[in-house]
């Protein structure tokens, strides 16, 4: 049976459901939820490392803040931010924040992966002009080794 990395067609769980359930269910609580969607991207990497939203409540959104410094200079952003998340959210969801001290929890991101072109079929791979003869045979002789042991890869399985 074939896996998830062989296949660049399957998609995770979690992607499917992103793709569906924004379509299934758009009230205003699930447009409170997407507030963690958009955090990062508002706030940038560096203040999120530091400051991370731990609950919504009524259009009011509590961020837990590493440092009181930290909650401080942010207490002066809070109208910024809170438009900042507005704009990002479509709709006026965040009407207030409120910071206090904690301890931030480190999120894992997952990095998108980047989009891979198919490789063309290795016969029709071709050397580009080399200077050095001796590089261009000793190119061409891995190509050449490579093409043949993919060719006896396809044949044995067949």
């Amino acid at each position: 049976m074939s896996r998830q990395g062989e296949n660049s067609s399957w998609k995770t769980a979690s992607d499917v459901l992103s793709e569906i359930v924004p379509h299934l269910v758009n009230t205003p609580r699930w447009q409170e939820y997407r507030v963690w969607e958009v955090w990062d991207v508002v706030v940038g990497d560096a203040l999120a490392r530091k400051a991370r939203p731990s609950r919504i409540q009524n259009g009011k959104l509590f961020v837990t803040v590493s440092s009181s410094v930290l909650m401080q200079e942010l207490q002066f952003a809070k109208a910024r931010l809170r438009d900042g998340l507005n704009q990002k959210l479509g709709t006026e969801t965040v009407k207030d924040l409120q910071f206090f001290i904690g301890q931030v929890r480190t999120v894992s991101r997952r990095e998108p992966k980047p989009r891979q072109l198919p490789s063309p079929p290795l016969t029709e791979v071709q050397l580009p002009p080399l200077d050095n003869t001796e590089l261009a045979a000793a190119f061409a002789r891995v190509l050449a080794a490579r093409r043949r042991r993919l060719t006896q890869k396809g044949t044995s399985h067949g």
